[in-house]
């Protein structure tokens, strides 16, 4: 890695377009070594971001990118978000909508999947179909209700059954009871049927307790986790893939992260963030909310994020699109058409339909079979 590489990142300035090199201008300054250029010691310029390119979109819109040393992030992925947004985050106007880096740069700061799609299908050994997950809820259920739950999913053949992301440590099911419970009836039902459905429980303990969670999850062979870094911090995506083994699996979940996307005038655009962000730490598969669902993400937002899960980025392993959010069987057709069998549709409470876990799933698959 040389002292004199940069990455290019590239902002959405929203404002009088008269005034967006100036404010470029301070963004490259804010974002870097943050200190009046006037006063500035000459030795600061090695931190200083520098602007590349700037381009008027439209009306009341200017797309600018940033260079900014590599060394500035310290090869390290918090040092790394600061220079993409850190002060920028206080800003109105400004929008991350991408960053561009080189391969050397993205195995130092995040390294990518460790498992990716081919890695997910080998384990729940499904070669071309596409993937069905679900959560188990809903919240406030005893530890015997969702062993039973669970147990039903794996029968019907659900691949991936993951703890709700409000499913942590409460009282009526304390994670060091719950995981063990759950896995024992997966495994059970996996040698009923000779199916390979995973368990991913939802990690998303205080920080102080993350080594204890992580022994817990270890020591049941669990197939791997839900993990929430809009909750636990990002770090915690590369923290898990580098401490677990290899046919662990790492669900990405989008819980608080919806701050960022919200607004198209703030925060980070919606591809980035769930695509090449969150494949950049490690994240096998990523959930992201699904158009036409309970939620507002478009069809175009949607193709784009499923596009930067799985395209060719800085030579990463492919994420795995998990779209959810309000999903139905009945729409399972369009969906598999609009996405791709490359996807892991993420489907809750419509599982229960047809009036138990098992036939929900087993018509998911049926519906699904036709597609490989």
């Amino acid at each position: 890695m040389s002292s004199e590489a940069t990455i290019e990142v590239e902002y959405e300035i929203r404002g009088d377009v008269s005034e967006a090199r100036q404010r470029a201008e301070s963004l490259a300054v804010e974002q870097s070594h943050e200190f009046p250029r006037e006063y500035a010691p000459a030795k600061a310029d090695r931190s200083l971001g520098r602007v590349s390119e700037i381009e008027q979109v439209s009306d009341g819109l200017v797309r600018a990118v940033i260079a900014f040393p590599e060394e500035l992030t310290a090869y390290e992925f918090p040092q790394f978000l600061v220079v993409l947004m850190g002060n920028a985050s206080l800003l109105p106007g400004i929008r991350l909508a991408d960053f561009r880096i080189g391969e050397s740069f993205a195995r130092a700061i995040g390294g990518g999947p460790k498992l990716g799609i081919e890695g997910i299908r080998k384990i729940v050994d499904v070669k071309r179909k596409p993937l069905l997950a679900t959560a188990l809820k809903p919240v406030g259920l005893d530890t015997e209700d969702i062993v039973k739950d669970a147990y039903d999913c794996a029968i019907g053949g659900v691949d991936i059954i993951k703890d709700d992301q409000g499913l942590g440590n409460q009282t009526w099911s304390r994670f060091a009871e719950r995981v063990p419970l759950v896995s024992d009836a997966i495994r059970k039902a996996n040698d009923e049927t000779g199916r390979h459905s995973v368990y991913l429980p939802c990690f998303n303990p205080p920080v102080g307790h993350v080594q204890e969670h992580l022994d817990i999850l270890l020591k049941n062979h669990v197939g791997g986790c839900l993990a929430v870094p809009g909750i636990s911090g990002f770090d915690i995506i590369p923290y898990l893939r580098d401490n677990t083994p290899d046919d662990f699996i790492i669900y990405g979940h989008p819980a608080l992260l919806g701050g960022w996307t919200a607004s198209s005038d703030h925060g980070i655009r919606e591809d980035l963030l769930f695509g090449h962000l969150l494949r950049l730490l490690g994240a096998d598969s990523i959930i992201f909310p699904s158009y036409g669902g309970r939620f507002t993400f478009s069809q175009e937002q949607c193709h784009r994020i499923a596009d930067r899960e799985k395209d060719s980025f800085v030579g990463l392993k492919r994420s795995l699109p998990s779209p959810g959010g309000g999903m139905t069987l009945d729409r399972i057709p369009e969906l598999i058409k609009f996405y791709g069998n490359d996807t892991m549709f993420l489907i809750g409470g419509a599982l229960h339909a047809l009036g138990s876990l098992v036939d929900g799933a087993r018509k998911f698959n049926e519906i699904a079979q036709s597609y490989e």
